[in-house]
């Protein structure tokens, strides 16, 4: 898990020092009123939310549920199709690590979730996106890897890796904020006596480059 942290602080260092380069070569990304933004770039920020998760620990069920805080950072495409009416695709590729504080107590004993780090991608649409005001709906296909630590006979502390699939929303504003909402499922494999499939609702704020 310290090397897995290691790598995403790492590539979060080379990312901020490319930006004043992105800045440098991007051009004029956002206009006025009357044409289309571009958010092609970098962009960073945080979400929070709750968690849902439905495990078999050992020989017992378990409800693991609880609040997530987290910070996220990415780099998205915008490529209009057409121009007049406002449309496009786009995708990001975004990295994100997050702490919680979901747990279950039960005769059985204690299991929580720590931490959690992962890498989605996230293809979507831009609706309506002209200067300030922009709707970019999205999918969310990627990797999770979870720390789960239980007292419960017949498991114990494990890292579980798990595959992400979702939806969600951004609403641009004023060129380089957004907000967005986040539903996420999570098909976690089993390890050492935990097998759990996991449910977000995430609500994060964005500034891109």
């Amino acid at each position: 898990m310290k090397n897995s942290k290691t790598i995403l602080a790492a590539g979060t260092a080379l990312i901020a020092l490319a930006l004043p380069i992105n800045s440098a070569n991007a051009g004029p990304a956002h206009r006025h009123n009357d044409t289309l933004t571009n958010q092609t770039g970098v962009y960073v920020g945080g979400f929070g939310g709750y968690s849902w998760t439905d495990a078999d620990v050992g020989a017992s069920d378990a409800d693991i549920n609880g609040a997530d805080l987290g910070v996220f950072i990415g780099y998205t495409l915008d490529a209009f199709l057409d121009r007049t009416i406002g449309m496009g695709i786009n995708g990001a590729i975004e990295a994100h690590y997050a702490w919680s504080n979901a747990d279950d107590s039960n005769s059985a004993g204690n299991t929580e979730k720590d931490d959690e780090w992962g890498v989605s991608f996230r293809p979507g649409l831009s609706f309506f996106n002209y200067e300030p005001l922009g709707i970019r709906p999205y999918g969310i296909i990627g990797y999770r890897n979870a720390e789960f630590d239980s007292t419960v006979a017949g498991a114990g502390q494990e890292n579980l890796d798990g595959f992400e699939l979702g939806i969600g929303t951004e609403l641009v504003a004023y060129g380089n904020y957004g907000v967005r909402l986040d539903y996420s499922h999570v098909f976690y494999g089993e390890e050492n006596g935990i097998d759990a499939d996991e449910n977000d609702i995430r609500l994060g704020v964005a500034y891109h480059f």
